[in-house]
């Protein structure tokens, strides 16, 4: 979402989906996949938790704890990879035309979203989990030997408590994320049921990906200062009013029809960041045809006639190709970035056709290489697994939320 302090929509997730093998995936991209998938996914959901994010005004704000999590093979431990999805619809009645797609991913969350079976005005009662939407791009990234997660970020665009600092907010739920990945590593399962993880994982390797708010925070100077960073990924990003200053390679991708962020989105960002020598890759590419919605499984991908932004039907790509290309994008960049490959080689998945390279003057050629499509699982089957311990502080039981902000939210 564009404005420079977003207040999303009614968002947060609670618990919902399941987990599965992803050899067990159903397809999401057309074509036969170029290989075996590779590892496993697993949704999960601790107790919600408050996040002190509304500057003391009031206690904090309440959150979900919820993530995707990939887990690849091989004895490790494997680098991580947090991906952050964007500042969406939420706290809806789940139903096809009001932008979101006609079976989401979805749990209940009577604190903030409306009570199940109660009219509510301005909310709905289906809380969508916006972290199982872009499970693809967790599965790309384990086929590519990361422990991967996508988490719940929904609670630093809200103003269920006050006004909101979405950058603690969000740095805050990655941290969060990190510490529980980093106890599963020591054996620590915090009531999860999440098999063969102890001593497989890597905290102090990570990559940050992001798509929309999510790829503005990854933009942001304070994702940039993070101990152990490696590379990042933004993603149609909706950014903040700030140069980057990251010192690792960076990969911005654009959509040509982004009916949100727009075609040139993240492109001034990259392009000074390039400038100022920071980092020797600091690459953009855009993909002609790809909206701004449809890379997260949630979201309805287009208009009723079938155009997206300014470009009428015939120009739009198909959904689950642009998911596709995106997510194989994402996962070898990545991988070649934390290899500090001296050329960059990324897919291109046959008919996207994918422009750009590396902004940066004398830096590593980002060139492309054809691809075959690949499939993903349906995030509705993925295992999921839940527990009742917390890893954030408890909600108080005399927080008051607002359930309706403002008009803005």
């Amino acid at each position: 979402m564009k404005r420079t302090h977003i207040r999303a929509t009614r968002l947060v997730a609670a618990s919902a989906a399941l987990g599965l093998a992803l050899t067990c995936g159903t397809a999401h991209a057309a074509g036969k996949p170029s290989k075996e998938p590779k590892g496993s996914l697993t949704q999960y959901a601790l107790s919600p938790g408050l996040l002190k994010i509304t500057g003391g005004r009031t206690a904090g704000n309440p959150t979900q704890v919820h993530g995707v999590l990939g887990m690849p093979k091989g004895k490790g431990p494997h680098p991580v990879a947090v991906v952050m999805h964007g500042a969406h619809h939420n706290c809806v009645t789940a139903k096809k035309g009001d932008g979101i797609t006609q079976n989401p991913v979805k749990t209940a969350w009577p604190l903030v979203c409306a009570k199940p079976g109660k009219k509510e005005k301005g909310v709905g009662p289906d809380y969508l989990r916006q972290d199982a939407g872009l499970s693809h791009v967790v599965e790309a990234l384990t086929r590519k030997g990361f422990v991967a997660v996508s988490i719940d970020v929904v609670s630093p665009e809200i103003w269920w408590g006050g006004e909101t600092d979405p950058v603690k907010g969000y740095t805050d739920l990655v941290d969060a994320h990190l510490r529980l990945l980093s106890d599963l590593n020591k054996g620590v399962s915090h009531g999860l049921k999440i098999p063969d993880v102890k001593g497989r994982i890597d905290t102090s390797r990570v990559g940050l990906v992001g798509h929309s708010r999510g790829g503005g925070y990854v933009l942001s100077q304070k994702a940039a200062q993070r101990k152990g960073l490696f590379g990042a990924v933004a993603i149609e990003p909706a950014e903040y009013a700030e140069k980057a200053t990251h010192k690792v390679p960076v990969l911005n991708i654009r959509g040509g029809c982004d009916e949100d962020t727009g075609p040139d989105a993240g492109l001034t960002t990259v392009k000074g960041l390039a400038k100022s020598g920071r980092t020797k890759v600091a690459a953009d590419v855009l993909l002609p045809g790809a909206g701004h919605t449809m890379m997260n499984t949630n979201l309805a991908p287009a208009r009723k006639d079938g155009s997206v932004g300014e470009c009428k039907r015939a120009k739009v790509a198909k959904p689950a190709a642009a998911r596709d290309q995106v997510a194989q994008l994402t996962a070898a960049f990545l991988e070649q970035a934390l290899h500090k490959a001296g050329s960059y080689r990324l897919p291109a998945v046959k008919g996207l056709a994918p422009k750009g390279g590396n902004l940066r003057k004398g830096g590593p050629a980002v060139t492309f290489r054809e691809a075959r499509p690949e499939t993903y699982a349906d995030p509705h089957r993925i295992r999921e697994t839940v527990s009742k311990e917390r890893l954030l502080p408890a909600i108080p039981k005399t927080l008051k939320v607002n359930k309706t902000p403002d008009a803005g939210i």
